[in-house]
């Protein structure tokens, strides 16, 4: 802990990071649905359901609560195919003021797909809650109160486009943009919801770990909140208006074909005019599966290092170190 009223804080334990079951059905290959189970306690969450219909062989609509049209670098990638032992700090802290830390919300989305390029369209509640009160729109007339939960009219839209060039091997380009206008908790300031606009860019050569002898990835993250009015200690009312900023810059080498080193370097701006929160990220990864021919991520060991400065400055930083094992069957 950075107060230095306060005792430093030791902790050294193991755990279960993420567990993860799934099932996927389909009829005539067009028709389906798809739930995912996580856990990592004594407690399991559903995180997906999902019915979805293959329009064309590229275009599918889905319905639900899945992961939609977001930024690249959140559950665009997977938990499987995380660089380090958990995703760019600014793309969870992105969620974290948005939709929520999972990632998901309820809603529907067309999502086009190919070799060299995607494309979503959404539309959400905006507040991916299991809460009826919030995201989870369950009100029964029966209750007495048909609207229920919060007072509310607002949904998001996103849109999420992505492309790789057959000229360059690897690399990808792509960005995200959207509206959200539910006000949810995720994004109160002085106990008022905000209506928001998102954005986000990313270019990346090498996209998956163990991909390529050289990787490098780049993120950009925004958030727009609404102005609001809040009144101050003294006399009048105090305009707050928030624009957030976050970037993460990866750089990664393969010296050999199952193993990897990798450091990542973020910045955060809680404010684009105030001080910056940094992110420092760097260790390695072993795939015993790669050693025997497999895909890289099916049994990976990472070690990872990590530390936060708060403001700019790493004088009494929090810091970690992850050993962390990964299994897929």
């Amino acid at each position: 802990d950075r107060d230095p009223d306060l005792p430093r804080r030791e902790r050294l334990g193991f755990s279960v990071r993420r567990a993860r079951l799934r099932f996927r059905a389909t009829v005539a290959e067009r028709t389906g649905v798809y739930f995912q189970m996580g856990g990592a306690g004594a407690s399991a969450e559903l995180l997906d359901a999902v019915g979805f219909y293959r329009i064309t062989e590229d275009l599918t609509a889905r319905i639900g609560r899945f992961t939609s049209a977001q930024p690249r670098s959140f559950q665009g990638t997977s938990h499987t195919r995380i660089d380090a032992v958990s995703r760019a700090a600014v793309a969870q802290l992105w969620g974290e003021n948005t939709i929520g830390s999972s990632g998901r919300d309820f809603g529907l989305d067309l999502r086009y797909e190919t070799e060299r390029a995607e494309a979503t369209l959404a539309v959400q509640n905006g507040d991916g809650n299991w809460s009826r009160a919030r995201g989870n729109y369950r009100a029964d007339v029966a209750g007495g109160n048909p609207a229920g939960g919060e007072d509310d009219a607002g949904l998001a839209v996103g849109a999420y486009g992505a492309y790789r060039p057959a000229a360059v091997s690897g690399l990808e380009v792509g960005g995200y943009v959207g509206y959200n206008a539910d006000e949810n908790s995720n994004t109160e300031l002085f106990g008022r919801g905000r209506s928001y606009a998102s954005y986000a860019g990313h270019l990346y050569w090498g996209a998956r770990p163990g991909s390529q002898p050289v990787r490098l990835k780049f993120d950009l993250i925004g958030i727009r909140y609404e102005e609001i009015r809040v009144p101050p200690p003294t006399r009048g009312r105090l305009p707050v208006d928030q624009h957030t900023l976050g970037s993460s810059f990866l750089a990664a080498v393969r010296p050999h074909r199952a193993g990897e080193l990798f450091a990542r370097f973020e910045q955060y701006a809680p404010y684009l005019d105030g001080d910056r929160d940094l992110y420092v990220t760097a260790g390695g990864s072993f795939s015993l599966s790669a050693l025997r021919g497999r895909p890289y991520r099916q049994e990976r060991l990472t070690l990872a290092y990590g530390a936060f400065g708060e403001d700019g400055s790493f004088e009494d930083a929090p810091q970690l170190v992850v050993l962390q094992a990964q299994v897929l069957f």
